[in-house]
């Protein structure tokens, strides 16, 4: 059964938000079985299926939110507090999904998207992969892609490809079923363990037409939303996974410093440290900033593309920057809480532990690296 969302974008932010507060309890009963297998948990992934969390970009057609920019971020925000590797798996999924349901054939959605259901979906849209021509209603896929978080609990997953042609060469996204797909058993980290990133590989795969979209086309489905192209399409959610696991170390810092002496039983608790007071302070108020900012910019982009019109290169630039200003800017809240723990942050079942690998894993993603505060500013000077 399709879910109904709100047209009103604050009707379905709110609505969305409803969804999350309904995934918690299984995604806290099942975040160490997560942990510990190194992919998500069936029942959690089940659960944020359900409750249409992977339709975040979905067009409304199809049954998906198709949200605005900055609710994708609160929404992969507020997941992110409760579980980073959780709010991960759905902005991957939610963009695949997204994506795919936007671009495919009717064919291909009829494939995909059966009975009017979204799966969750798994992919990597770089072109690690080559595709063949083999005549006018095929190609043939072979790679290997790194990274293809959430592979374990979806039921399809895309890889993007080039087509070799000697006049005119172009790059693909194919979709697969997971079936199609050789998951490699590389996933063994610390950082967004719970996330399943496993490498995966195809050989020789035969893919209709109809399951391919090329990285030019234009949306077949959905509104505004896909004028949006990428990067700053994927920034968002990268964005709300840095925002929501720095909230979640600050609130597990100030929790800590009101309970715990720093250095010996029966001292004055860490919280009436006049430096540790200040930090607080610095770190909150960084908080806010990083929010009011990535909020204003997303905001302006949405209002941007429902005019029709695409972003600048200065624009798309200055999106990715946002992103990688937030994760810097969220890798000190999370450092600096981690750091005011003492050795009690070092069990690895404690919060501002998992917050700290967790941060830290994210931040390595090249969507939010340092190298596109760079390409800003070479945009923003020759304006």
């Amino acid at each position: 059964m399709r879910i109904s969302w709100p047209t009103a974008q604050l009707e379905k932010r709110h609505a969305l938000l409803d969804a999350v507060r309904l995934t918690k309890d299984d995604i806290e009963t099942h975040f160490k079985e997560s942990e510990e297998q190194g992919y998500l948990a069936q029942a959690t992934a089940d659960a944020l299926l359900t409750a249409g969390l992977l339709g975040l970009k979905l067009p409304s057609e199809l049954g998906g939110a198709e949200a605005d920019p900055v609710t994708q971020m609160i929404v992969i925000a507020e997941l992110a507090y409760i579980d980073t590797s959780a709010a991960w798996c759905t902005m991957v999924s939610a963009t695949n999904v997204g994506s795919a349901g936007a671009f495919l054939p009717d064919k291909g959605i009829e494939q995909v998207f059966k009975k009017g259901k979204h799966p969750m979906i798994a992919g990597v849209g770089m072109p690690f992969g080559e595709a063949r021509k083999i005549d006018e209603e095929s190609f043939e896929i072979t790679g290997k892609w790194p990274y293809g978080s959430g592979i374990k609990t979806s039921s399809w997953v895309t890889a993007g490809a080039k087509v070799n042609q000697d006049l005119n060469p172009i790059e693909i996204r194919a979709i697969l079923r997971k079936d199609e797909v050789r998951i490699i058993e590389n996933w063994d980290v610390s950082g967004l363990r719970g996330s399943g990133s496993n490498d995966f590989v195809v050989e020789n795969v035969k893919i209709p037409n109809y399951m391919t979209w090329a990285g030019d086309d234009s949306p077949k489905r959905g509104g505004n939303l896909y004028n949006i192209q990428r990067p700053a399409f994927v920034v968002f959610g990268h964005t709300g996974i840095a925002l929501g696991t720095a909230r979640r170390a600050l609130k597990e810092i100030t929790k800590f410093s009101q309970d715990k002496a720093r250095r010996w039983p029966g001292q004055s608790t860490i919280s009436s440290n006049a430096i540790f007071q200040s930090d607080i302070a610095q770190l909150d108020l960084k908080l806010r900033a990083m929010n009011a900012l990535a909020s204003q910019e997303f905001e302006e982009v949405w209002q941007y593309a429902q005019q029709g019109k695409k972003l600048s290169k200065k624009d798309q630039a200055k999106i990715r920057a946002v992103g990688s200003w937030v994760t810097k800017e969220s890798l000190d809240i999370v450092t600096k809480s981690f750091q005011y723990a003492g050795g009690t942050a070092l069990n690895r079942n404690n919060s501002l532990q998992q917050c700290f690998r967790d941060m830290y894993a994210a931040a390595q993603h090249f969507m939010v690296s340092g190298t596109h505060f760079e390409s800003y500013g070479n945009e923003y000077l020759k304006s």
